[in-house]
């Protein structure tokens, strides 16, 4: 399929697509391992949206701890189902995480969230929370070992 520019000589679809395809992969200044860590955050924010703690804490190590609580893996687990419980929705928005890799195998992510959804530790006038976690490499994939946070006013 051919069509024409202004000018009158003849443009093919499939070069200007691959321009395209071309420039916005080069627009992208992430590393691999950057999208994958920010894949992972960006679906277990969408798991939280769902109330669907497992695919929420698929990411998450076995060895996991968060500081702020002084949380397990699976202690982290029981309070997320409870606040799922606690409430019908919860409804989440993040900033762009600031990835850094750190060698080979550990990686930081850090950003901000609003929650709100419903009373306890998510309420539902909604708060902001800062939120740093620590990711390890396992094979060609990330998981998540720590998580620390902190409700933080005016952001």
């Amino acid at each position: 399929m051919k069509a024409k520019t202004r000018a009158g000589s003849p443009v093919r679809f499939p070069a200007i697509l691959l321009v395209t395809v071309v420039w916005l992969a080069g627009c992208g200044s992430f590393t691999p391992d950057e999208e994958l860590i920010r894949g992972h955050i960006q679906d277990m924010v969408e798991a939280l949206e769902d109330q669907n703690a497992r695919r929420f804490m698929g990411p998450v190590a076995e060895d996991f701890t968060a500081a702020t609580l002084n949380l397990d893996q699976r202690g982290a687990r029981l309070l997320l189902r409870r606040e799922m419980m606690a409430r019908e929705r919860i409804r989440a928005r993040t900033s762009s995480p600031e990835i850094r890799i750190r060698g080979e195998d550990r990686a930081t992510a850090t950003f901000r969230i609003l929650l709100a959804g419903g009373t306890g530790l998510i309420p539902d006038e909604g708060r902001w929370y800062r939120v740093e976690t620590g990711w390890r490499r396992d094979g060609s994939d990330w998981e998540m070992i720590s998580a620390e946070w902190e409700a933080v006013v005016g952001e």
